[in-house]
């Protein structure tokens, strides 16, 4: 008697096993290899953000312990940085700085009259300024210009030190720019507080944060040979003047970018 298959209607021979009955472990061993890569890629994928996390905490870390450092001891911990030459620290603090001016720059814009009196106090120059300010080329116009003007001073620094011949890259260098980043930063904190209280005592501490941050950079300088100490506060004048000379121009042309 003839027999056929329970599921497919096939016949079959005697003791014959349908292959329909063969093919379902199969396809069902199917789908299970392939949740297996699935549920290893999740896996993966997991350990690759829990990786980018703890990179991204041990950056922080790292950038924060600077700033630290070099505001508790500015020559030592300074000097240890430059010659580090951690860039990308460096560049971390460069962009502190450029956030911590832009909430200076957008407070100070509050109130034009504020600008008058802090102008007026400095240069009268900027005498005839008067217009409204658009607080979206304040922000991200004084971003700008923080940051551009700090790699400005890189540059400045790094031909000087080639000129006396001081072996230092460009790495180190940013580092020692970053060095007036961190003071720079602190001082805009401080000078926020005052501002309140005074505008022109406020505007003349965050003008003192550079300087500041440029007295720190001279004694935290690490220098080739000794011959090279009597060079180099020379230098950092020439180079403190080139540079404010920018600066005031920035400033100036910063102001008709400003307004609305």
């Amino acid at each position: 008697m003839a027999k056929f298959c329970t599921k497919c209607g096939k016949p079959l021979e005697e003791g014959e096993v349908c292959s329909c009955t063969q093919a379902a472990p199969q396809q069902q061993a199917a789908p299970q290899m392939q949740a297996a890569p699935q549920q290893q890629g999740y896996v993966s994928n997991e350990q690759q953000f829990q990786q980018t996390q703890q990179a991204v905490a041990g950056f922080l870390t790292r950038m924060f312990g600077a700033f630290i450092n070099v505001i508790k001891h500015p020559v030592t911990a300074g000097r240890d940085m430059i010659l580090k030459g951690d860039y990308a620290v460096a560049i971390a603090l460069i962009v502190l700085q450029g956030i911590v001016t832009c909430i200076f720059g957008a407070i100070t814009a509050k109130d034009v009259s504020v600008i008058h009196t802090i102008l007026d106090g400095y240069s009268s120059l900027f005498s005839s300024y008067d217009a409204e300010v658009s607080y979206g080329k304040v922000i991200f116009g004084t971003l700008f210009i923080s940051i551009l003007l700090s790699f400005v001073l890189a540059g400045l620094l790094f031909l000087a030190n080639m000129i006396i011949k001081n072996a230092l890259n460009f790495k180190q260098i940013l580092s020692a720019v970053a060095i007036r980043s961190c003071v720079a930063s602190i001082a805009t904190l401080v000078a926020l507080v005052f501002f309140f209280i005074n505008p022109f005592i406020g505007a003349t501490l965050f003008v003192s944060g550079t300087v500041w941050g440029f007295f720190i950079i001279l004694l935290a300088m690490p220098l080739s040979g000794e011959n090279l100490r009597d060079k180099l506060p020379l230098t950092m004048i020439l180079v403190f003047f080139i540079f404010a000379c920018i600066t005031g121009f920035s400033m100036y042309q910063g102001l008709n970018l400003y307004a609305v």
